[in-house]
């Protein structure tokens, strides 16, 4: 549904670009096509009416359903604590082309130094708040373009910022109608008379949740590009990642009978099925609309990516793993720091440390020349 929420539509061309914000009450499983901070896989822009005013924080997945908090009146305010527990998320179903712009973040710096007649990208505002993105801190808030403020909810403490130099360093967001977005597969787009110049350089985790139909409209990366030996016979496994209290758990998802099914480890402990609720699975990226080519390698080689051109795709030094299992072959994980591989089949958990994990395969990227920054 289309919310009431304010917004900058004051001619006939913005109202064509308004901005979708639906009802999703805490608690319950994320839906699909919520916008994110940039680089940021389970951090949502999300959007709540605190007596009658609008309140801009951040939504996330933890546990299979949304949490959410908001800075206001100098208070945190978070889950149910937030009104009745209902607030709203801003989506993006299609494409630019389906819907004439596309989101991205601007440095508020940039946005400032821009040319006054530049026509291509407006601030997404509600009444005079737009989000904003604090990459130091890792925190999304709202940002008042009246005032010049930032007001942010980090854990328990309600954070205000008003410096100018600090502000100048957030990401603000905006819809640009200039065409398509880095990395865009569009039909558009991949006519070379309008393919953007810049590659795509952020990992693509798409959200979905157990249960599901198995998408069709994105290829979803499998586990060493091929079906692996399991103790049912040869079985494709994909790339998904899971946070359970906060915590990010990679694992494997597959295609059962038509619907997405999943299986993470956590403190020794399998979840798999209903229980996983949302999820996200790593969408592969062709390597003509990327900065970078994804490769498996062994852990004795991907540990030691400093100073290299690739590195493991990993969340707080946790990275996709294939495990090894006697003969058989299990997707899985590896803490990097810890030095420990776990993977789990039919409730059983595998877990290999130090010496046993040196020739496990672990998913890298590979930065390619062509690489530009978004």
């Amino acid at each position: 549904m289309r919310s009431d929420a304010p917004s900058n539509t004051t001619d006939k061309k913005v109202k064509q670009l308004s901005d979708k914000w639906i009802t999703h009450r805490v608690q319950t499983k994320l839906p699909q096509n919520v916008i994110r901070a940039f680089g940021q896989p389970n951090m949502y822009v999300a959007l709540w009416f605190r007596q009658g005013k609008p309140v801009l924080g951040q939504a996330w997945n933890d546990s299979g359903v949304m949490q959410c908090a908001f800075g206001c009146d100098e208070k945190v305010f978070k889950g149910k604590d937030v009104g009745n527990g209902t607030i709203q998320l801003l989506m993006y179903e299609g494409n630019h082309v389906t819907n004439n712009f596309y989101y991205e973040w601007v440095s508020l710096s940039e946005w400032k130094s821009a040319p006054k007649d530049n026509s291509t990208r407006e601030l997404v505002l509600c009444g005079s708040l737009s989000p904003i993105f604090w990459k130091e801190k890792c925190v999304l808030g709202g940002f008042d373009t009246t005032t010049e403020t930032a007001v942010f909810a980090e854990c328990d403490n309600f954070l205000k910022v008003n410096d100018a130099s600090t502000l100048g360093k957030m990401l603000l967001l905006f819809r640009n109608t200039g065409g398509g977005p880095p990395g865009c597969l569009c039909v558009q787009c991949a006519d070379s008379s309008s393919r953007t110049s810049k590659l795509l350089i952020v990992n693509d985790w798409g959200d979905f949740c157990v249960g599901s139909q198995w998408p069709t409209d994105k290829p979803i990366m499998r586990a060493l590009n091929r079906p692996l030996n399991t103790p049912r016979g040869p079985q494709d496994h994909f790339v998904s990642l899971w946070y359970h209290h906060g915590k990010p758990c990679m694992g494997r998802a597959w295609n059962n009978v038509g619907k997405i099914d999943a299986s993470f480890v956590d403190s020794g402990r399998e979840f798999t099925g209903e229980i996983v609720g949302s999820l996200q699975m790593l969408v592969e990226i062709p390597a003509t609309a990327a900065g970078f080519e994804y490769c498996w390698l062994p852990y004795e080689q991907a540990s030691r990516y400093i100073d290299k051109d690739f590195a493991p795709v990993h969340m707080s030094h946790v990275a996709p793993c294939v495990v090894q299992m006697g003969p058989y072959e299990i997707l899985g994980s590896v803490n990097l720091k810890q030095e420990r591989a776990e993977a789990a089949f039919d409730g059983r958990v595998i877990t290999l440390d130090g010496p046993k994990i040196q020739k496990l395969k672990v998913l890298c990227r590979k930065d390619r020349d062509d690489t530009l920054a978004i």
